[in-house]
């Protein structure tokens, strides 16, 4: 884990009884950082969700392997991946972290997640 503060990157960790819910924006300290240190300081916790952006859209197939793998570790269940996640990483972590259609989707405007329900893409995304 990389304990170094990236001033450009902001995420919420929200502790709920099925686990971490972190909201990302750009994910430049890399999602798998974000969700050890919030392990670290909150409990270590499945991470129930990850919404927003995790910064792969440039990534190597290597390393989004990596990172859903992790993510798989971390008991990931719902994923909405944003912006500069881009559209084939995210499919290529849904594949490999062992979700589906209906747990793991682009996002899109208006898309949402509610504890306890789930992903509502919208008919724009998935």
């Amino acid at each position: 884990m990389n304990s170094a503060t990236i001033p450009e990157d902001a995420a919420v960790v929200v502790d709920t009884k099925d686990g971490l819910i972190i909201i990302n924006g750009c994910g430049h300290a890399g999602i798998v950082n974000t969700a050890e240190y919030a392990r670290s300081f909150l409990r270590p916790a499945p991470v129930h969700a990850v919404i927003g952006g995790l910064h792969l859209f440039a990534a190597t197939d290597a390393q989004v392997a990596w990172t859903a793998g992790k993510l798989r570790e971390f008991g990931l269940s719902y994923l909405l991946g944003a912006h500069c996640t881009g559209i084939e990483a995210t499919y290529r972590l849904r594949e490999l972290a062992g979700l589906n259609r209906k747990t793991a989707v682009v996002a899109a405007v208006g898309a949402s997640f509610t504890l306890g329900k789930g992903l509502d893409p919208l008919g724009l995304a998935g």
